[in-house]
This record gives C-alpha cells, structure tokens and sequence, in this order.
C-alpha cells in the first residue's frame, strides 16, 4: 500500500497532520517515540514527502533557479547546447542531495532580470546561478542587496562573489604555445568584446603567450566581434586573409566566431589544415563539425556545473568566497598545419 499524502498517513497514525510533518522534520518538540513511529510507518506505506510542498511551506528553500537566454547568440539550438551541458553537470548533484530545481528561460536581457526576480520574489529560491557575469553587473547587485546566495559560472573583473571558470588566461597562452610548437610565428586572433572578462583574459593570455615565445602583439592582426552575432567573423577573417598574404593562422576566441571563419576560408577557396590554420575553443558547435575538424581549447561544461552546485550548497565556511577554476588542454584535431 502507498500512502500519497501527510493527511492519509496521520489518519492512520491517529494524529494531526502537524505533529507528523514536525515529526518528520527532525523538530525538538516531537518525542523521539512519536519520531521514531512516524518514520516507521513512513517507511512501512512507502510515503516520501513531497520536496515541493515542503519547501513551500517551511519558506526555507534549498532550492536552486537558472535562467537560460534565448536572445542574442543563444537564439540557437545548437548555441543553447551548452546550457544544457552546464546542467547536466548541475543535475548529478542536484538528484544527488534532492535540490528541487527551476529552470526559467529569457527572451531578453530584461526578461532575464525579471525572471531572477520572480525566481526569489515569487518562488523564494535562495540559491541562484548565473552566467556571462559583466563588469557592473545589475543581476549581482540585486542578488547581494537580497542576500541570495549564488554562484556565477564566469567572472568579471571585480570578483565579490563565488564562481566556476574555465582558465582563460592559460587558455590561450597554451593556444600560442600549440601553434609555435607547429612553427606559426603569425596569427589573427579575432576575439569578442572586452565588456566580457572571458575575453579581456583571454586577451591576456594571448599576449603572454606571444611574450614567452619573444614575438610582439600586432593590433592590426587583433579583431573583436560582438558576442551577440558573431557573424562578423566572416568578413573580419575575409579582411584578415586579403590584407595580409602571409598570414597562415586563425585564432578565434569563440567556437560561433570560428564558424564564420570557416565560412570565410571556403569563400576564398582556402582549405583548413592546409592553407589556413584554424583553432578556437570547444563546445558542441565545433564538436559536431566533420568537415573540416578543427583544434580547440577543451571547455568542460559538465565539470563546471557539477562543481557550481558543489560550491552553491556546500560552501567553504572558512571562506567568504569560494571558487573553481578548470584547466585547460589542447585538442588536436588537425585544423593547425605543422611548418617544421
């Protein structure tokens, strides 16, 4: 026999639906006798507490919301891919410590807002993850001033807050490594706007990478694109590849933005890995390009949202802020041609 709900057991029981929903919260105020009885005919009718209800209604959420962008670049399916690998890398934990989880979805950058608001406002979710965190990022005040306890997945330049990142910074410093390994001494690195600390680092990361290598940052030879519509990219590497002859290498800082070089290169009849060296950052764009393959930084989504939870319900208490960063590594897939 199933009991389905807290009446039906406390009939059974001959006692008030408070006492047994006290009783199997753990309260100080019901005997250890009554406890005890509860939980075993709990055990005996097969009855679990609805999580939903008892959030609800005890007000203390452990609860997490995640809104996911449809505008912009993620007005895509393939784009939206890597939301949902972040959460299927949240979800192990999730299911793992019976985290209820709401998920909302924005149309715009307004909506998203909104939709955190009524995350914490509306459903009282305590726990919040974000994402493609700015420098003077309003959803980071608002979370702040409410005392809501997040994590991003990304970092801005001014970090008072928890947060998962890949290594930008190494990032591409072992892009430059990679490509002089294979004797490249020249590359256009199309990145995106520095608003976006991911590229300001990996900007960085590139420059010191040229540095250990004693070669010198060519602006000309630096492009950013908008995030939003990476589109650019083609006409940035058409004018890359036409004003500079002897340029043989690509660098792009994004996977959307390699798609637009790609579409350059077979514009002008150049093959990838042949005539023009190609590599970027992974995700399931690239992953699910066959022809042609191209080399990429590892960016492991999974792994970053497993351990966004890990720090979100579970954090440091000897720390004010908690974070994780991943390492990354070069993913050869034959789209660099070796010079040596």
């Amino acid at each position: 026999m199933f009991i389905v709900n807290i009446i039906q057991l406390a009939k059974k029981l001959k006692l008030s639906a408070t006492t047994v929903s006290r009783a199997l919260g753990g309260y100080a105020d019901v005997s250890e006798t009554t406890r005890q009885r509860v939980k075993d005919f709990a055990i005996k009718y097969n009855y679990s507490p609805n999580p939903h209800a008892s959030n609800l209604a005890s007000n203390k959420s452990n609860a997490v919301g995640f809104v996911i962008p449809l505008y912009g670049l993620n007005n895509n399916t393939l784009n939206q891919i890597s939301y949902f690998k972040f959460v299927a890398g949240m979800s192990s934990k999730i299911n793992q410590d019976n985290i209820l989880f709401y998920m909302m979805f924005a149309n715009s950058a307004k909506e998203e807002m909104e939709s955190y608001k009524k995350l914490i406002e509306l459903n009282k979710v305590k726990n919040i993850i974000i994402h493609n965190v700015q420098t003077n990022d309003e959803r980071i005040d608002y979370l702040n001033k409410n005392k809501i306890n997040f994590v991003a997945w990304g970092r801005s330049k001014k970090i008072n807050y928890s947060w998962v990142d890949l290594d930008n910074e190494l990032s591409t410093e072992l892009i430059v490594d990679h490509l002089c390994s294979k004797g490249h001494d020249k590359f256009g690195f199309i990145n995106v706007s520095e608003k976006y600390n991911f590229a300001y680092l990996r900007k960085k990361g590139f420059k010191n990478g040229l540095k250990k290598h004693s070669l010198k940052f060519n602006s000309h030879l630096y492009k950013t694109t908008s995030l939003e519509d990476p589109s650019h990219s083609k006409n940035i590497t058409l004018d890359l590849l036409k004003n500079n002859p002897d340029l043989k290498c690509i660098i792009c800082s994004t996977e959307y933005s390699s798609v637009g070089a790609i579409q350059a290169c077979v514009e002008l009849n150049k093959k990838i890995g042949k005539d023009v060296s190609l590599i970027t950052f992974d995700g399931p764009v690239v992953e699910s390009l066959t022809n042609p393959h191209i080399s990429a930084v590892s960016h492991p989504l999974e792994e970053l949202g497993t351990n966004a939870i890990k720090i979100l319900m579970h954090p440091d208490k000897q720390q004010e802020y908690s974070s994780f960063l991943v390492t990354p590594k070069i993913i050869d897939r034959g789209s660099v041609k070796s010079l040596i």
